[in-house]
This record gives C-alpha cells, sequence and structure tokens, in this order.
C-alpha cells in the first residue's frame, strides 16, 4: 500500500520554488500542470487552469513519519495576491480620482442624484468581487477533490454523488444568480465594445472572466439536470 506521499510524488510533473516568478510562469506556460516544492516532509503544491489564470490556491501540506498527510492549509498564491493588490490599487486610484476628488471640488452641487452613479459604481465593483471569489472557491474546491481522490481517502463516485445532491436552485444561489449573470454578460459586452476600441490587454481578462463563469455554472447545472432524468427515468 502506497503511502500519501508516495501517491502524490506520482501525481507531480514538475518541481518548482514557491516563488513569485514561479507562479507567474505557471499561470503563463504551465496550466493544467501539478507542480510542486519539496522540502523534507513540506510540500506546497499548486495547479492552475485555463479559467483562474494567476487566481488558484496551493496546498501546504505536512507528512508524519509514515509518509501519511498530518497537516494541510491552502492559500491563494503569490501572483494571485498581487494581482489583488493591483487591482485594489487601481479601483482605490480611480475612485479616488474620479468620484471623491470632483464630489470635494464640487460639494455645493452634491445631492441625491449623484447616489445613482455611485451605487452603480459600488454594484459593479461588488458583482466583479463575487464572481472572482466564486470562481476560486469553485477551483479551490475541484482541487480539494482531486487530491483526496490521488491520496485514496475518496472516490469519484462519491464525491460526485455529495455534489449532484446539493441544491443548484435554493433561495440563496437563485438569488447570486440573479445578480451573476447580468454582472457577467455586462463584462462581456464591455469588454467587446474594448476590443473594438483598441484595448485588447484590458478587454481580455473581461471576457475571461465572463465567459469561464457562465460556462462553468450552467455546464454544472446542465449535467445536474442530465443525471437527475437519467435517476428518474
Amino acid at each position: 500500500m502506497k503511502s500519501h506521499k508516495e501517491k502524490i510524488d506520482r501525481k507531480i510533473k514538475l518541481k518548482r520554488e514557491n516563488t513569485l516568478w514561479n507562479h507567474i510562469l505557471t499561470s503563463l506556460f504551465h496550466k493544467e500542470k501539478t507542480i510542486a516544492e519539496k522540502k523534507g516532509n513540506k510540500y506546497v503544491l499548486w495547479t492552475s487552469t485555463l479559467w483562474t489564470g494567476g487566481f488558484y490556491p496551493i496546498f501546504k501540506i505536512e507528512f508524519n513519519e509514515n509518509k501519511e498527510i498530518s497537516k494541510i492549509e491552502t492559500e491563494l498564491s503569490s501572483y494571485g495576491k498581487l494581482c489583488l493588490l493591483l487591482l485594489g490599487l487601481v479601483i482605490t486610484s480611480f475612485t479616488f480620482y474620479t468620484i471623491i476628488i470632483p464630489m470635494i471640488q464640487n460639494y455645493k452641487e452634491v445631492n441625491a442624484y449623484f447616489l445613482i452613479p455611485i451605487t452603480l459604481y459600488s454594484l459593479l465593483i461588488y458583482g466583479f468581487y463575487i464572481v472572482m471569489k466564486n470562481i476560486y472557491n469553485r477551483e479551490k474546491k475541484h482541487l480539494t477533490d482531486n487530491l483526496k481522490m490521488i491520496i485514496g481517502i475518496e472516490t469519484r463516485e462519491n464525491l460526485e454523488r455529495v455534489e449532484n445532491e446539493k441544491e443548484e436552485w435554493s433561495f440563496k444561489m437563485t438569488l447570486f444568480r440573479l445578480f451573476a449573470y447580468p454582472f457577467s454578460l455586462f463584462i462581456i459586452f464591455i469588454s467587446v465594445y474594448a476590443i473594438f476600441s483598441g484595448k485588447f490587454l484590458r478587454s481580455g481578462f473581461g471576457i475571461l472572466l465572463g465567459v469561464g463563469y457562465l460556462y462553468t455554472d450552467i455546464k454544472t447545472i446542465l449535467k445536474k439536470r442530465k443525471i437527475t432524468k437519467a435517476n428518474n427515468s
């Protein structure tokens, strides 16, 4: 019987240090590959996919003397953290120079109508956040399930059964989709418009984000519907 450590070793395709530069290279050139930093009984594992870019989790794993997993932690990759920091700086700067400063300079003209663009802008930022968070959480769960299957503590059949038993149209999920779907379509529309305006670099990420979320979510719904029909027939 192979140990957890031996089973994980069989899946590792590349050995790299857990550095910012290597995570940037992973998101650009090493998608779908299981990469690891090995330091004795401590491993750091990560995998990037087409939809996540640098926003993927890393797994910090510790093994005991029997080479079995004794501790596991997850966190966002350093490249993902850098992207979040830069994105936060851009949003903060944009908000400060286009909303806060003009409001201070024209404070005498500020009235209730100013709340409309501010509210729409806030909803846009919040929508971007929750869609990104949803994509990250799905990827984290997917990679965690894969790790469970690799070391043999879960089977694919059992994980799929548990996933298929979840209610996709609960009140919370329905409310979320009523917001996330129009937001994703809006992001795609704005990104396509930006392409025709010559802003290819900034528009690419928006299209990837919007299409990525809609594709994975609709695919999940259709898959569960197909399984439900098969079980009822």
